[in-house]
């Protein structure tokens, strides 16, 4: 499901309003106020300013349910006013929600000093958006967070509108599927720090090759302000990175301005990390070395916490101190795992690692290596249940082959391929390969429940991933719960 709008408070005049998306007011004098922005009639509150999106369905067709629901004015596209509702006529309404967000924004930065730092990047952006918020409440104070995954030309915008004086931070997700996004995105927020987890094959029916998918990520950069969060192995994102921004790197490279140090697991699920910093990033005389005991898995886990650590020494308006840091590691160790992201669950006596929420290769590689990793120390059987990979157009053939290729080399006692393409990629691998492990195939997520079931056993490790549309949290529902 997807995340839902929150509510606001952002009030403008109309005549603000109309001045920041460039618009003609009819209807109304500029001296009245609209009291937040909406863009739905069913959650719409008296006195909001309503914005009539394209979507699946035209909001301009809902102008008089915004009229009877007490609505102050809309914002429409030129040429759709209605008799019924003042209007604010623009030429594109996703680009005036756009606009409007960023005037509310400037006026927030213009009253007060407020850090504002973008994630993106193909994968982990939830969980390292999570982590740095956490980390930016510990050390700033309070801090406005992407909710859920309203990451796009929408969610932005509305999250924005929830921005209140007391915030002293903002940690904003941004995602793209289609070409030009991100920069329009980077015009909205014109983030202090833009942060670039890694590039890899992800929406390429929208981005294209791995270098275009690069050009679109890195085009966040031009629109930052003082700093890049970038990881410290990836060169296609520095050779993109302009000169004026500063450059902090994350990773477990030797070099790496926040390093990845040491990882281990404990008993109970956690994880011990130790981080170190450069000292360019601490005040003079903290401790660089930074530990935590995290409930997150994996090393992707690792390096979502490190990119965490960067992004907030990037919008720090100082260097860190030891205090700071050590309320970063205690932010980190209480953050719990976000739902359907590689959550431990026990179900029927054995450890399912629920990652059902969405997946591309890069995701999908880390978590057959995290799944292989904790089944290896349990000594345990591992089990994969692995669905299709979406949005990959001509790339999906080769990708869903190298993801069989890595769960074959991950040592699995039994792979469930779920999907067309996962199906395909099976039937593609030769005898010998098929030789290693139980190889299984369901054309859906439903017809991949029963077979699971069927097959696992008390003290498997079982992990579940696929993109979000081939639903294998259904996998998850169908396990027994004793």
């Amino acid at each position: 499901m997807a995340t839902p709008i929150p509510p606001n408070r952002c009030a403008f005049t109309l005549g603000e309003a109309a001045a920041a998306v460039g618009g003609v007011l009819r209807g109304a004098e500029p001296a009245r106020r609209a009291a937040s922005v909406s863009i739905d009639t069913r959650s719409l509150e008296r006195g909001a300013l309503f914005v009539a999106l394209r979507g699946a369905a035209d909001g301009h067709a809902f102008l008089a349910r915004a009229a009877e629901c007490g609505a102050a004015a809309a914002i429409v596209e030129t040429g759709r006013a209605s008799a019924a509702i003042p209007s604010i006529e623009v030429a594109d309404t996703l680009a005036a929600l756009g606009r409007l967000a960023r005037a509310h924004l400037c006026r927030i930065r213009a009253a007060q000093n407020l850090p504002v730092v973008t994630i993106g990047g193909a994968a982990g952006k939830t969980t390292t958006k999570e982590l740095t918020a956490a980390a930016a409440r510990a050390i700033f104070g309070a801090t406005l967070a992407t909710p859920g995954n309203l990451n796009n030309l929408i969610g932005v915008p509305m999250t924005i509108f929830t921005l209140t004086a007391e915030h002293r931070a903002a940690v904003l997700e941004c995602g793209t599927n289609t070409r030009g996004e991100i920069a329009r995105l980077g015009a909205i927020v014109e983030p202090d720090a833009a942060a670039v987890l890694n590039v890899a094959i992800e929406h390429s029916e929208g981005l294209g090759t791995l270098e275009e998918i690069a050009d679109e990520e890195a085009a966040i950069f031009a629109a930052a302000r003082r700093a890049a969060i970038i990881p410290a192995a990836e060169a296609i994102l520095s050779q993109r990175l302009p000169k004026r921004l500063r450059a902090i790197t994350f990773g477990a490279a030797i070099g790496a301005g926040v390093r990845v140090a040491s990882r281990s697991a404990l008993p109970g699920g956690r994880s011990r990390i130790t981080f170190e910093l450069d000292p360019g990033l601490l005040a003079p005389g903290a401790n660089p070395i930074l530990s935590a005991d995290i409930r997150l898995l994996g090393a992707a886990a690792a390096l979502n916490c490190a990119a965490a650590v960067a992004a907030v020494a990037a919008i720090s308006p100082a260097p860190l101190s030891t205090a700071q840091l050590a309320a970063a590691g205690a932010a980190f160790a209480a953050a719990a795992p976000i739902a359907r992201r590689m959550v431990p669950l026990e179900i029927g006596g054995a450890l399912v690692l629920d990652d059902s929420y969405n997946a591309q290769p890069p995701s999908m590689d880390i978590a057959i290596e995290t799944a292989r990793e904790i089944a290896a120390a349990r000594g345990a059987r591992l089990v994969l249940a692995l669905g299709d990979m979406l949005e990959l157009g001509a790339l999906a053939p080769v990708s869903h082959d190298e993801a069989i290729g890595h769960a074959l080399g991950s040592g699995a006692a039994v792979i469930v391929a779920v999907g067309p393409e996962m199906r395909a990629a099976l039937e593609r691998i030769s005898a010998g390969a098929r030789g290693r492990c139980d190889l299984r195939a369901a054309p859906d997520s439903a017809a991949a429940a029963p077979i699971v079931r069927a097959i696992l056993r008390p003290g498997d490790v079982l992990l579940v991933k696929g993109s979000l549309g081939i639903a294998m949290d259904r996998v998850i529902a169908g396990l027994p719960i004793d």
